[in-house]
Order: structure tokens, then sequence, then C-alpha cells
């Protein structure tokens, strides 16, 4: 594949209320990637974890699929990295969230939050053309999803989109 698909999604919970209430305006509160053979991955209070696509199912107020283009070699290294994390089963850092809106750094080495793992994924592959002026930890949901929709090759499909058919059974 010749691109990675990011999903933004918004479901209703007081955390993910926090997170939109932070990003003053932000309209997604969660970011993953979507995978070759058909998974989410994303970081959750769980941990981060590869999740069938429909594991929230009707529980979501707002969805977003992004088509990222790439290199091959990149789209494999950037979900390569995601499979890496995730099967180490890194924990998710609550208390980033908490940072966000007292505006204290309050990361925990091990942990991570979806922006976070999503941005390294993406400079893991070599996605932007410059190094970021800040840690990934302290990069929004609705911060990602800006610099992401400024890019000119970015493309903004749907789940129905042949492109996503076709991407989602790839590694099947």
């Amino acid at each position: 594949m010749e691109y990675v698909i990011a999903r933004f999604v918004h479901v209703k919970s007081t955390i993910t209320d926090m997170i939109l209430f932070q990003s003053s305006g932000g309209q997604y509160s969660h970011v993953e990637l979507v995978t070759d053979d058909g998974k989410y991955i994303g970081a959750h209070v769980a941990g981060v974890e590869a999740r069938p696509m429909d594991y929230d199912a009707g529980t979501f107020e707002r969805e977003l699929f992004v088509l990222l283009p790439m290199p091959a070699d990149a789209a494999a290294k950037c979900l390569h990295y995601m499979r890496a994390v995730a099967d180490k089963h890194e924990g998710y850092n609550l208390l980033s969230i908490l940072g966000f809106t007292t505006h204290f750094d309050l990361t925990k080495p091990g942990t991570t939050i979806c922006s976070a793992l999503v941005l390294l994924a993406l400079r893991w592959c070599e996605y932007f053309p410059r190094p970021f002026t800040i840690p990934a930890h302290r990069l929004s949901v609705r911060d990602l999803f800006i610099v992401l929709m400024g890019r000119p090759d970015m493309e903004v499909i749907e789940k129905t989109d042949p492109r996503f058919t076709a991407y989602v059974s790839a590694g099947a």
C-alpha cells in the first residue's frame, strides 16, 4: 500500500469530553490508525491495542477517515511501529489528559496517549519533513488533526471508498 489511513472519532464520555474541552473547538477526541488486516490500533484506557473495526460500533458521535499518502516502505514501517507498540501493550497515560487541561507535564514513562502514538508512528516512517518543536505527548488529537489537514497530499475518505476496502483486505 502507498498510504496509511487514520481514523478520528469522538465517543461521548467524561474523559473524551475533557479532551474536547482542552482542544478548544476540536471535534474528535481519539485518533487511531487502520491496519491493512482490518483492525484499528490506538491508545485506550486499557492500553495500546489492536481492536476489531466494530469495537465501538454505534457508540461514536463522529468519525472521519484520513488517507495519508506515503511510499509503500514508509507505510509498512508506520504499521510495524503501531503493531510493535500494541504487541508490547504499552499503557495509557490518563494523567497526560489532565496535563492538557492544567498545563502541567504529567507524563509517565512507558505510557502513551492516542495522538502521541500516531504522531510517533508517523515520525518513525518519516512522514513529516521536519521535526516537531514540541514533544509528542503534548500534541492533542485536535493538533494532530490540524497538522494532517494542512498537508496538501492528504484526503478525507469514506469507509465505502474502494481504497479503504482494498487497504483493509491487503494484509488479510
